[in-house]
């Protein structure tokens, strides 16, 4: 069998070598429909990447099982983008060969399951960041071995790898209050997925820690994409809603539609108000002013699903594992920059 090269894909999907390249890196400069249909293409043809080693016997076939029950939140953002590398490349680090599934509701699910089983996969990847509880039961009946990745579902029976939200959202508040910003108020994603609810949780307990009192009419909800959060924070302006001092956001898109609209009536970032956002994606860095965001490290995370996915190969009847990633806080000009005390007397 011939090996597959960028050009190949390229000339496939009528894009260039650069674009092929700076997909499958997970590099910015490709829209997200670009690279998803890069990144498919790749498993489909068996795209193994160049390497000047010996090959290796494969492990056998991993199946990455993408769950949009509503849609909004996976297709909207570039970190499922970075997600999807970072899982194709930790598999491909352990020589298994990660073919790709999108499963529309739950109506698919047990389908994409027997699919995947019938295709003798060696076990499942579930994102699982839309997936609720009642989807549990046909999950965990599956016949072979399955991990949930990037949900957090109490009392689940399965394997999860999830991101440490709580912990994100309280560094934020804490960042926020050292820098003597104590009104802060929440930018809620009008889709609920646990995530969110898992974030949201992070600002009540931090704010509470803080002896600080959260104020409901400084909590809203917009919607996940920029665009539509742009329009939901105008219509929060022209009722004429009452600001902060700072808000964080369930994610970055959030944020940076908030933004526009707070920009559009002539309020300045951060000077007038403060923002951080969630998710750290490539637009964060370049936006104006660059937003602050909660950076979730997509290789750990990915390196750490495709490890437990491994652990519950080899040991079926363990008991089921909560794997956390960490996540950092990264400072851009959104928010305040206080020098620090000691270094001003120093």
């Amino acid at each position: 069998m011939a090996t597959v090269t960028i050009k190949d894909i390229a000339e496939q999907l009528g894009v260039s070598p650069a674009t092929v390249s700076l997909a499958l890196n997970g590099r910015p400069g490709v829209n997200e429909e670009t690279r998803l249909a890069v990144l498919n293409l790749a498993n489909r043809l068996g795209y193994r990447g160049t390497t000047s080693k010996k090959a290796v016997a494969p492990q056998g076939v991993i199946n990455f099982l993408i769950y949009r029950k509503s849609g909004s939140i996976i297709t909207s953002t570039q970190f499922f983008t970075r997600l999807v590398v970072a899982v194709e490349k930790a598999a491909r680090a352990h020589h298994y060969t990660l073919t790709i599934t999108y499963c529309d509701g739950q109506d698919q699910l047990a389908s994409c399951i027997a699919e995947a089983a019938a295709a003798q996969a060696s076990g499942i990847l579930m994102l699982g960041t839309e997936m609720e509880h009642d989807d549990l039961p046909l999950v965990a009946s599956a016949p072979l071995p399955i991990v949930v990745l990037d949900n957090e579902l109490t009392a689940s029976p399965l394997d999860m790898v999830s991101i440490h939200n709580l912990d994100g959202v309280w560094q934020a508040v804490h960042y926020l209050h050292d820098q003597g910003l104590s009104d802060i108020g929440y930018l809620r994603s009008s889709v609920p997925i646990t995530n969110f609810e898992m974030r949201y949780l992070g600002y009540t307990y931090a704010m509470n820690q803080l002896h600080k009192k959260i104020d409901d009419t400084k909590v809203y909800e917009l919607s996940p994409s920029i665009e539509a959060a742009q329009q939901d924070m105008n219509a929060l302006l022209e009722r004429g809603c009452t600001l902060p001092e700072a808000f964080i956001a369930d994610n970055d898109l959030i944020a940076l539609g908030a933004i526009r609209a707070l920009q559009q009536r002539g309020l300045r970032i951060p000077e007038d108000i403060a923002v951080i956002g969630f998710d750290n994606i490539p637009l964060a860095e370049y936006a104006q002013p660059p937003l602050s965001s909660v950076e979730v490290p997509c290789e750990n995370l990915g390196k750490s699903a495709v490890e437990t996915l491994r652990w519950r190969i080899r040991n079926p009847k363990a008991t089921p594992r909560n794997v956390a990633t960490g996540t950092e806080l990264i400072v851009r000009e959104s928010v305040p920059q206080q020098a620090d005390p000691l270094t001003e007397n120093s």
